[in-house]
């Protein structure tokens, strides 16, 4: 596998990790507003988010041959994709009555 195909994989590696993080955080802020509890689901949610985007950085380093350049490449991605999502879901105004 050559080098750019390695930190292609990468950055995609931390686009989907950028998904799944953020994606479980808007889910769980979609679901606090009917909790019973919805100070132990943030909590948990937090947890087990924070959990797996760690795991997922550290599978990156764990690569046999892998060097700091693979990490930057996942962490560009990560930034990257939270960037994509925030501005997909972010929520738009409602024209003005003048326009």
């Amino acid at each position: 596998m050559t080098f750019v195909l390695s930190l292609l994989l990468a950055l995609g590696w931390g686009g989907g990790l950028a998904l799944l993080y953020f994606g479980g955080l808007w889910l769980t802020v979609k679901r606090a507003v009917e909790a019973a509890h919805p100070h132990w689901l943030l909590l948990g949610s937090f947890a087990a988010r924070s959990a797996l985007v760690l795991l997922g950085f550290f599978l990156v380093i764990a690569i046999p041959g892998a060097d700091w350049t693979l990490l930057l490449a996942s962490l560009l991605g990560f930034l990257a994709g939270r960037t994509v999502l925030v501005h997909r879901w972010r929520p738009h105004a409602p024209p003005s009555p003048s326009s």
